[in-house]
């Protein structure tokens, strides 16, 4: 099984740099899939009219609203696990971004085109949050200033690989339903802004482990990082879609 593995991963190498996108379509079209009632899954599929683009879309607009830009990401000062509203600029962060969205989709007071931008937006959102690049240092830009080399020659950053080339080689195995029965029973009774605070202490710590090497900056990867660090996207990726279903229920 584990060479079965390597191989599907190695021989879809050429294939990464477009993947990019791919992980927030994936991500979206799963939590679709997990929501646990026909009523409500319906309901999200009539308000995202294509299943295809309601999760990229958010990237897509970034050049003609380029305020949004800022909403995809939140910066912590080196070692700080813990999110704290200061770590949010006045300019928005994605936690700031995440909960203005949410609660213009609960106003009933909103017209329904706002309300089918702001599903959109929690949608890219959430998955983003599970994106470890994407809850940084400040000053490495998302690890977008960490260049490295891969195994065979590639030169590319932190970013790149962790947002489109690990989680490509994970796309190549359908993203499952965790079992977060414990957790999710926990979280569900909290306020989205404490949620969203453990998501991100989460990816948070991820970053810290020594597998990930972004503590210990890193210059280059092999494939045995590569194979080890594709499960850890693959979990994030099945982790942001169960979360997500979970949160398009609740509100």
């Amino acid at each position: 099984m584990r060479f079965l593995i390597i191989f599907i991963i190695f021989c879809s190498f050429n294939k990464a740099q477009a993947w990019w996108e791919e992980p927030h379509r994936a991500l979206c079209k799963a939590a679709i899939n997990f929501i646990s009632t026909e009523e409500k899954k319906e309901e999200i599929l009539e308000l995202i009219e294509d299943e295809e683009e309601w999760c990229i879309w958010a990237d897509d607009i970034k050049n003609d609203r380029p305020k949004t830009r800022p909403w995809h990401y939140v910066n912590l000062a080196k070692g700080d696990l813990t999110y704290s509203s200061s770590d949010c600029p006045r300019y928005g962060c994605i936690v700031s971004a995440l909960l203005e969205q949410i609660s213009i989709y609960q106003n009933p007071k909103t017209p329904l085109w706002k309300k089918k931008e702001a599903l959109k937006f929690i949608g890219h959102f959430v998955g983003d949050v599970h994106q470890p690049f994407h809850v940084a240092d400040v000053g490495d830009v998302g690890g977008n200033r960490m260049f490295l080399e891969l195994w065979d020659g590639t030169k590319t950053n932190f970013h790149a690989l962790w947002d489109g080339i690990l989680p490509g080689y994970a796309l190549q195995f359908p993203l499952q339903k965790l079992d977060l029965s414990q957790i999710s029973a926990k979280e569900r009774i909290l306020t989205p802004e404490k949620r969203i605070s453990i998501w991100i202490r989460e990816s948070r710590e991820l970053l810290q482990e020594e597998q990930i090497g972004y503590v210990q900056r890193l210059k280059s990867v092999d494939r045995e990082y590569v194979l080890e660090n594709t499960k850890v996207a693959y979990y994030q990726l099945s982790l942001g879609a169960t979360r997500l279903a979970a949160l398009l229920e609740d509100i």
